[in-house]
């Protein structure tokens, strides 16, 4: 028998020791489940191929090609050679002055990439924190910031962009990066409303929700809760639009060239500039049409870079909208 009056020893019981891995274990685990309704559409994957091309050609385009990986080989002898078709030396062919269509293919891919992306990540930024306070303090703030926003939707954007442009090329001549500058300034100013009203939409419903309304009674700033809890939790929309913007900023600038407002440099390799080569010839429409493969080449990946973006973005709203997997 054991003795009543005898001490009995408690043993403290082990702490349980938590590996890294446990940590990011559940995160990893909502990638592994999105990424496997990610795969169910072969669009979506298809998508992130042709995204991923294009990355690759910008990232290694220096490696790819030879020369200035910002500037086309222009023959200094020539005022307009005849474009050449394809062949083994030229597998793209070449266009006017002589410039070969491939590594110029290659080079504009990185400035349209960086472009692009330069203009949508700055708008999105833009919108993202007007819509996000607009939404959260509400009232005249809120009025007011709205109010600024449908001043610039009311105007097309296209000929905001255009009015902009012509209005302050002088000013930007002596500006590093010159028209690139003034380009990106001008797109951003009409593209972020665009995220201020998505932002703001989504805002205004989280914001009522009860880890909201927890985070302020805890004494959290309205600044801690905007950026910790209300942002965060909004960004899925904007992720989608990202990803179609970036495509549209390509087609857009490819109007501005056309229109001889966008790049306007003969040595400067981007795809709608390339497309619209036949102005700086001055040969013409109808004489431009007897070689096709000189707009036919450029507008191609033009039209699939943007496919492939659209298409990515389709497959990223579907695995953060639940409702899109039913």
């Amino acid at each position: 028998m054991t003795d009543a009056n005898s001490t009995m020893t408690v043993t403290e019981p082990e702490k349980v020791r938590r590996s890294p891995y446990s940590a990011i274990a559940p995160r990893l685990e909502q990638w592994r489940r999105q990424f496997y309704y990610f795969r169910k559409s072969p669009l979506a994957v298809a998508g992130l191929i042709i995204t991923a091309f294009f990355a690759f050609l910008a990232i290694f385009s220096p490696l790819l090609t030879t020369g200035n990986p910002y500037q086309m080989a222009i023959n200094p002898f020539a005022t307009n050679l005849i474009p050449w078709f394809s062949s083994w030396r030229y597998p793209l062919g070449t266009t006017y002055f002589g410039v070969n269509l491939l590594p110029a293919m290659i080079k504009a891919a990185r400035i349209d990439l960086a472009f692009s992306l330069a203009v949508v990540a700055t708008g999105a930024f833009v919108g993202v924190m007007v819509g996000a306070f607009a939404g959260y303090y509400g009232g005249l703030f809120d009025d007011i910031l709205m109010r600024v926003t449908d001043v610039f939707f009311s105007v097309p954007y296209i000929i905001l962009a255009i009015a902009m442009i012509v209005v302050f090329t002088k000013s930007f001549k002596d500006v590093a990066g010159g028209i690139y500058t003034l380009l990106i300034l001008s797109l951003i100013v009409i593209w972020w409303p665009t995220y201020a009203r998505i932002v703001r939409g989504q805002v205004l419903s989280v914001r009522e929700l009860k880890y909201v309304e927890a985070a302020r009674a805890s004494g959290a700033g309205a600044l801690r809760v905007v950026f910790k809890h209300i942002i965060p939790n909004s960004m899925y929309p904007v992720f989608v639009q990202i990803s179609l913007d970036v495509g549209t900023i390509v087609l857009l600038l490819a109007n501005l060239d056309f229109i001889n407002i966008g790049i306007s440099n003969i040595t400067q390799p981007e795809w709608g500039n390339l497309a619209t080569y036949f102005n700086y010839a001055q040969v013409g429409l109808t004489l431009a049409l007897q070689y096709p493969w000189t707009f036919i080449v450029p507008g191609m990946a033009i039209l699939l870079y943007a496919l492939g973006l659209n298409l990515l973005g389709d497959g990223i709203r579907d695995i953060l909208d639940p409702r899109m997997r039913r």
